[in-house]
């Protein structure tokens, strides 16, 4: 147990820890990264990174490639059935007449 014990503490010399505040954003809440939390996990603005929650406890990881890799899988995941299983609804176009004034089509 006392390596253990070693162990932890030099993963955590080797950690950098910050503290920041939950602070309100539109209509929702964020939190800020700051230059040096970017600088260590490679990140720049638009990245995408994953959220997870387990045991009270969030990570986030950068992503280098997209969870989907097309419209059917998002689709297939988000409905769990395969694209051919998936109820589309179909509406009839509907004519509202020529067009008034500057539009363009």
């Amino acid at each position: 147990m006392n390596t253990l014990l070693k162990d932890y503490e030099r993963e955590r010399l080797h950690a950098f820890t910050t503290q920041t505040n939950i602070r309100k954003w539109g209509n929702s809440q964020g939190i800020r990264l700051s230059k040096e939390i970017l600088l260590q996990m490679n990140l720049k603005e638009d990245d995408t990174v994953e959220i997870s929650v387990y045991d009270g406890k969030m990570t986030i990881e950068k992503i280098d490639s997209p969870k989907y890799l097309n419209l059917q899988e998002r689709l297939e995941t988000f409905y769990k059935k395969p694209l051919d299983e998936i109820y589309v609804e179909s509406t009839p176009e509907v004519d509202v007449g020529d067009p008034v004034g500057n539009e363009k089509w």
